[in-house]
């Protein structure tokens, strides 16, 4: 699994470049913005970027032909998959690393700073990715890479609907419908986390029964 993982980010490199560099740009933006209103948006975005082109790094993969060749190796089809689930989780964690540039540069800036305004931007940002990224694979697996940039859209606006919908039926506990609050985000991770072990178990079997 190993190799496999060491080729999912090779097939990303040149993505991953340009979403690392996106994701320290916007790290330093507190140094020349003072609205602290934007910070937890900024941490969101910075979590998303490292997901957003996994898309058209699959799309290269399947130009290549990588899908077949990887069909010779002697692995299962569940290992394969398991692998690129394990290079998106890495993806996500790579996003809230690099996302702690913005928290330090606000410290650095001398700002004042919401602590549960920052980590609303932490919820929110690790919900939506794992969400849009448990949406998408199997959609592309299934259809093609061809309109991965629509799949993820798609995936996207699905995903911040299903946290709409949580944070609706959360009403009553959180004094209104509200995506701020705590338990909303609480629970959109953990319910973020669950959809990702279907999305597993559902592309796991997309794969088993696709002819390549």
């Amino acid at each position: 699994m190993i190799g496999l993982i060491r080729n999912n980010f090779y097939s990303m490199e040149s993505n991953l470049m340009i979403s690392l560099i996106l994701a320290a740009a916007l790290g330093f933006s507190p140094l020349i913005i003072s609205d602290g209103a934007i910070y937890p948006v900024i941490i969101a975005v910075q979590i998303f970027l490292f997901v957003a082109n996994t898309g058209t790094a699959l799309h290269a993969d399947e130009l290549a032909k990588w899908n077949e060749f990887e069909l010779t190796l002697p692995v299962r089809r569940s290992t394969v998959i398991g692998a690129k689930y394990v290079t998106f989780a890495a993806l996500i964690l790579c996003g809230l690393a690099i996302s702690l540039c913005t928290v330090v540069c606000i410290r650095a800036s001398g700002q004042t700073w919401d602590l549960s305004s920052i980590l609303w931007g932490y919820r929110y940002g690790s919900a939506l990715s794992v969400l849009s990224i448990s949406l998408m694979y199997p959609i592309i697996l299934r259809t093609g890479t061809e309109k991965n940039e629509l799949a993820l859209l798609i995936s996207a606006f699905a995903a911040i609907c299903f946290m709409c919908l949580i944070a609706a039926v959360l009403s009553p506990a959180t004094g209104g419908m509200n995506l701020r609050h705590p338990l909303v985000g609480m629970v959109s991770i953990f319910a973020a986390v669950g959809m990702f072990l279907v999305s597993f178990a559902v592309s796991v079997n997309i794969h088993k029964n696709k002819e390549f």
